[in-house]
């Protein structure tokens, strides 16, 4: 697991608990050479993302650390919340920020970390690149039925790839964990107004299924429709994984006229976490409206 090379780590955490969260910073903090971008809580999701750099075994290191801390602070028998899960720490990804020529080795010391972190007892799914299984390249499809319907996953055989394959209190309690080397993805909201929040809600489920690409819709759109109380908005929700094919820039625009042609606004938008400072190629943070809800801090805008 070590290099020198930089990557990206994002994983989605099931709290929003600022105690938990504070423990978790401290985590990372306790390994040199990672730089701590955002942390992005939402209080509905009961999650939230971390966005953290740095050559790739510090980065590793810290993810180890992070993820003790959440299974050790968090109890999904109580989880509740908005967001699709099925786990403690539910999703960490890796994402190589460097050259192409040390693809192998990211993509090699991703599979070891997968493999040490299930010794130590973590169920995981691995997916997108890493995944050991055609089907679980997908996150949604790892993610089918939620925390929920684990029990029954495991009782039929779906066993994650690598940690334990039995149902007790200990998986109970922590979950499992969608792990893996991903391209880069960008998680972006666009808020919707000029109706009732019923009214909305079903403009925004329509604008997500005509913009999301399997249906038609944009490259590497993944979209739907939600509503979220703690901010008491409604909004298109994308993650964006063909971020040079579709930028935030297209989408925003998109959903613009689409809610523009149901007779609604959209007037601003939500960054999740962290984005490439090329995305903003023919628009700035302040024509897409960031800022309304999370402050737009340069550390949000990654040098690459």
């Amino acid at each position: 697991m070590t290099g020198n090379y930089c990557i990206e780590c994002i994983p989605n955490v099931s709290t929003a608990d600022p105690d938990v969260l504070d423990k978790i910073c401290a985590a990372i903090h306790t390994v040199p050479q990672v730089d701590l971008r955002f942390v992005d809580p939402g209080l509905s999701a009961n999650r939230t993302v971390f966005t953290y750099i740095g050559p790739a075994h510090a980065v590793f290191e810290a993810t180890e650390r992070l993820i003790e801390m959440a299974l050790d602070c968090i109890d999904m028998r109580k989880h509740t919340g908005v967001h699709p899960r099925i786990g403690a720490v539910d999703v960490c990804p890796f994402v190589l920020l460097d050259d192409e020529k040390y693809q192998a080795a990211f993509l090699n010391a991703v599979d070891q970390f997968i493999e040490h972190m299930g010794t130590k007892g973590l169920p995981i799914y691995a997916y997108e690149h890493s995944a050991r299984k055609p089907s679980r390249r997908n996150l949604a499809l790892v993610r089918k039925g939620e925390y929920e319907q684990l029990p029954s996953r495991f009782a039929q055989g779906d066993f994650p790839d690598v940690g334990p394959k039995i149902w007790n209190v200990a998986t109970a309690k922590s979950g499992a964990t969608a792990m893996g080397a991903r391209p880069l993805m960008v998680a972006f909201n666009v808020n919707l107004s000029g109706g009732t929040k019923n009214e909305l809600l079903i403009a925004a489920k329509q604008i997500a299924r005509r913009i999301r690409e399997r249906d038609g819709g944009l490259p590497g759109d993944k979209s739907i429709g939600w509503y979220i109380p703690d901010l008491d908005v409604v909004q298109v929700s994308c993650n964006l994984t063909k971020p040079l094919e579709t930028g935030i820039c297209q989408v925003f625009e998109t959903v613009q006229q689409q809610a523009l042609a149901l007779g609604y606004l959209a007037p601003d938008s939500e960054l999740i976490g962290c984005i490439p400072e090329r995305q903003f190629n023919v628009c700035t943070p302040s024509t897409l409206g960031l800022g309304r809800f999370k402050p737009m801090i340069p550390d949000r805008i990654l040098p690459y």
